[in-house]
């Protein structure tokens, strides 16, 4: 009976310390209570969009490690992996009544999503590196800038100017818009190349190839006998895109971006008919200035009714008869290097007279081309360009037909070093040298 009142006592004293716990008040603790009466019947995380949730220990509190693919998401540990000090997710739901309490977990929330352009996230929360469109302009492409032409682009790249109107889809007149992209395709449009044989002269070669002699001469820098070597290589011209219909077609204006057509044609028009000079005065646009260079050339052109022809020695080569463009001692020559002078450098004096160097219609005058200054280029029967640089003042508008002789500037030195004539030929958009074209 004692046995039974001993044992009897003893449940009473614990009966009693577990009323005291469940008294006590944790509201200063760190530790969780919970309400075991209160069980949803599904687990709800706090996060908008939390992964599945590995559980460790027999806790309800999921373990993550970093993500080793580049990725700001977490991903689970293996089942197996102890609990480590990364943070985990708080679920809003009560802990199983036969469950230890545990400290409260850090909530976890999603890394801040960096500047990135539309469509870089991928899934709610889930946030991935942005990564650079593979298909966007790769540097062989141009956009037009006001006052470019088709002619002044295909010079700047040294292309043919037909070739590039073609690929591009761009039908005569050659009309172009600012902000147009043009692609330029450099690697398709590189001149072939031909390496000497033994036995070979340069007229065999061109009678081969059938190319001119003084264009091989020229694009190549040879001068007669034209001496060879084996195992030179030697550059070819780029075959013709020229047609029967198009081998010359004279514009009655050449279009110019940001122009409206009614401006250049009337610009054409007053080349030819003014009575007075006119002059005006025009400087590069920001977007110019910025695909060009952060230096402005100020255009300044002046258009007379009767224009001075000047007669002089002559030389017709590959069906084109040309002129000294100016008066004056070479002071640069032509270099085949890449960053080589790609004409010739006549030195004289401020507001000499610059001459057309063979008849043909200007398809460029203005100072858009970075180096160049005032700039005129004009097409000789659509197989050649020439072009004078660093003019004080131009005398020529787009779209004008100038005779062999004809005075299209006066020398300056806009974007020289001192005042000259910068004179440049072209053969289907490649640099020749134009000694080899000029009188001797």
């Amino acid at each position: 009976m004692n046995k039974i009142y001993l044992t009897a006592a003893l449940l009473a004293a614990v009966a009693a310390a577990g009323c005291e716990t469940s008294n006590r008040d944790y509201s200063s603790s760190n530790v969780q209570v919970v309400d075991v009466t209160a069980r949803p019947t599904s687990i709800q995380p706090m996060t908008s969009a939390a992964p599945a949730a590995v559980y460790q220990n027999g806790s309800r509190a999921p373990v993550y490690s970093a993500n080793t693919t580049g990725s700001a998401a977490l991903e689970p540990l293996p089942a197996d992996t102890a609990v480590s000090s990364q943070p985990v997710i708080t679920y809003a739901e009560p802990l199983p009544a036969d469950q230890s309490v545990v400290s409260a977990a850090p909530v976890y929330t999603e890394p801040a999503a960096t500047a990135a352009p539309a469509a870089a996230s991928s899934g709610a929360g889930v946030v991935r590196p942005y990564v650079p469109d593979q298909t966007a302009a790769s540097g062989d492409t141009y956009t037009v800038v006001k006052g470019d032409t088709l002619y002044s682009i295909a010079f700047r790249y040294g292309l043919d100017f037909r070739a590039l109107a073609k690929q591009n889809g761009i039908e005569p007149p050659y009309n172009i818009a600012v902000g147009q992209v043009i692609r330029l395709n450099t690697k398709a449009s590189a001149a072939p190349t031909y390496t000497v044989k033994k036995g070979d002269t340069l007229y065999s070669i061109a009678k081969q190839h059938g190319q001119s002699v003084d264009f091989l001469a020229g694009v190549n820098n040879l001068t007669a006998p034209y001496t060879l070597s084996t195992g030179q290589v030697l550059v070819l011209s780029r075959q013709s895109s020229a047609t029967t219909a198009n081998r010359q077609s004279t514009q009655a204006s050449v279009p110019v971006a940001g122009q409206t057509a009614a401006v250049s044609t009337a610009a054409a028009s007053s080349s030819k008919t003014s009575t007075t000079a006119s002059t005006s005065t025009s400087t590069n646009s920001t977007a110019a200035s910025a695909a060009t260079d952060s230096s402005t050339v100020s255009t300044t052109t002046v258009v007379a009714k009767n224009p001075v022809i000047v007669s002089g020695a002559t030389r017709k080569v590959s069906g084109v008869t040309w002129m000294w463009p100016a008066k004056g001692s070479v002071i640069e020559g032509f270099s085949l290097s890449e960053q080589g002078n790609k004409g010739i450098d006549i030195g004289g004096t401020r507001g000499q007279q610059i001459l057309a160097a063979a008849d043909g219609q200007v398809v460029y005058a203005g100072n858009a081309l970075r180096g160049y200054g005032n700039l005129i280029i004009i097409n000789h029967a659509n197989e050649f360009l020439s072009a004078y640089a660093h003019n004080d003042v131009l005398l020529v508008t787009e779209g004008q037909t100038v005779k062999r002789g004809q005075q299209i500037a006066r020398m300056g030195s806009t974007d020289a070093k001192s005042v000259r004539l910068h004179f440049e030929i072209r053969y289907r958009g490649q640099s020749v040298n134009p000694v080899n074209y000029l009188p001797k």
